[in-house]
């Protein structure tokens, strides 16, 4: 039972002594955790439990679902219980900005020819200079083929979520030994438990995988904690991974045995969310955002509430019988008779009618605590799905989202740095498998790599397609001379712009020999590489 569980019971001492209380409060692996993890991972799986709708508490004090709230004491009617998840719109659309548009790889090509070489006229590059373009371009395709292999676009949209839910997630490196593949495998941060080094480089050297399962053990069915142990050794990696029973962490089986990785790092990578340097996890825009949506909730419980009673209101008996409201039906077309208590004083029955008075203050409040969740989270009141009209250009949509723009920028630039590492620590990986019996990429092209594991992300905004924009845009620099065909491309997203800027020489070149053909130059023909070559008489 989590503290949670516990709030606002009296608890009997008479009936439950202090060593059950110790048991049931302090349980080994709460101790193992420690307060602050501990505190961590209720926060996070508190965070979760709102964003799946359980926005209200009962009488322990543990989120439930609306329906599940019961009555209060002291009042004749069930208050209405009512959950916007206004909380769960604002999280997913911030997720969509951050991770719903087609995003981009680049690794960048070192220029080792001298850059005034490349601007003379017929330029050739060297053969080293080839050999690194060819390194970089089939650096970015394996890049490429492990995205498309893990399915990324929609993991990491996934991801967003739960890294704004809980302010970090995890993608564990994993080698498939029958398939021969690499695995990225995201994890929420309610099972990761980091161990950092202790001088200010804040090194990961250590960590846990914690997940709970239940499993047979001794003829009966325990719960039980799954263990993936990393430890970093004399700079080499180590993994254990173990079953214990969560009752007094007995260890059940041991499911891996402690053996190297063969590598030099701890094949995890974190992405969390940092607004602050001395800011502790949980508590980002998220507790701000839930402040706000249960002011929501209240609001429009009140609101039912009160068209209740207006519509349904308080029927007066005076000066009747005693008993005689017990008769009175309370239904359509119905009649009711009723006596006076006394022949001086007639009985009479009405109805307590009120009026709506408060209906505008209640839109302006609504609007208002409405409009403040949007300034926490930075989204505009529109979204891109609802301006069907047309007729808005860049510039304006620039303007309009201006807010949520800068704030995926800003999340972009940690999502930017944690993927390129993602993609270095990989490459390692892949490196130090080079000897494994099923491998499915190209070795030469892993082993090709080196030690130059640079790349970069190139993010896309999820706007409305201005592709025509961008290419008049570009079209008038590179006439200008500010930019060139290949940086163009680059700007554009294409995915590998060496095959393409080859493919457009090549369909040149087909072009020029057909231009030839028709004026009947024989002498015109195409060698093996698609270029023009003239032949010599005799």
């Amino acid at each position: 039972m989590t503290k949670s569980r516990l709030r606002g019971i009296g608890l009997d001492y008479n009936i439950m002594t202090a060593e059950d209380m110790d048991e049931l409060l302090f349980t080994p692996f709460r101790q193992a955790l420690g307060e602050r993890t501990w505190q961590r991972i209720q926060t996070q799986l508190d965070n979760y439990e709102y964003y799946t709708g359980k926005q209200h508490r009962n009488e322990y004090g543990q989120l439930v679902k609306a329906e599940d709230v019961p009555r209060p004491p002291g009042i004749d009617y069930d208050p209405t219980r009512y959950a916007t998840n206004y909380f769960k719109a604002i999280v997913d659309r911030k997720a969509r900005w951050q991770m719903g548009a087609k995003h981009g790889i680049k690794v960048p090509r070192k220029q080792i020819d001298e850059v005034e070489q490349t601007l003379l006229e017929g330029y050739v590059p060297s053969d080293a200079q080839k050999s690194e373009n060819k390194r970089a371009e089939d650096y970015e395709r394996l890049l490429y083929k492990i995205w498309e292999e893990n399915r990324m676009r929609t993991k990491l949209l996934q991801a967003a979520r739960d890294r704004l839910i809980a302010d970090r997630v995890v993608c564990k490196i994993a080698f498939h030994q029958r398939t021969g593949k690499i695995r990225w495998i995201f994890r929420p941060d309610t099972e990761y438990i980091p161990i950092y080094s202790e001088d200010d480089f804040e090194d990961l050297i250590g960590a846990n995988l914690v997940k709970r399962v239940k499993h047979e053990y001794k003829g009966e069915e325990v719960d039980a904690i799954e263990i993936e142990s990393y430890r970093l050794i004399n700079d080499e990696a180590y993994l254990k991974v173990a079953l214990y029973r969560e009752s007094d962490l007995e260890l059940i089986k041991t499911i891996q045995k402690e053996a190297s990785l063969g590598i030099d790092f701890i094949p995890l990578q974190e992405f969390s969310v940092s607004e602050l340097i001395s800011e502790t996890l949980g508590e980002s825009e998220i507790a701000a955002l839930r402040e706000q949506n249960d002011v929501l909730n209240q609001m429009n419980e009140d609101a039912i509430d009160s068209m209740k009673f207006e519509m349904f209101p308080m029927t007066v008996v005076t000066n009747a019988t005693q008993g005689a409201s017990d008769s009175i039906a309370i239904a359509p077309g119905s009649l009711a008779e009723i006596s006076s208590a006394s022949d001086t004083k007639s009985a009479d029955m009405k109805k307590v009618e009120s009026r709506f008075q408060w209906r505008e203050a209640f839109k302006d409040q609504y609007m208002r605590v409405k409009g403040a969740m949007h300034e926490i989270s930075g989204l505009p009141q529109v979204v891109p799905q609802e301006l069907n009209f047309g007729g808005l250009n860049g510039e304006a949509f620039q303007v309009l989202f201006h807010d949520i723009i800068t704030d995926t920028e800003e999340h972009w630039l940690s999502w930017g740095y944690n993927l390129s590492e993602l993609h270095e620590k990989t490459i390692k990986y892949l490196q130090a498998r080079l000897d494994s019996p099923k491998f499915a990429y190209d070795k030469s092209v892993v082993k090709g790599i080196g030690d130059n594991y640079e790349n970069e992300m190139r993010f896309v905004l999820p706007l409305p397609d201005n592709r025509k924009e961008l290419v008049e845009l570009l079209d008038m620099e590179t006439a200008a001379g500010f930019e060139s065909i290949r940086g163009a491309m680059e700007r554009l997203g294409e995915e590998n712009v060496q095959a393409k800027v080859q493919e457009i020489e090549a369909e040149r070149s087909r072009r020029r020999l057909s231009s030839a053909a028709s004026y009947g130059d024989s002498d015109v023909n195409e060698d093996q590489f698609g270029e023009e070559v003239e032949e010599e008489d005799g």
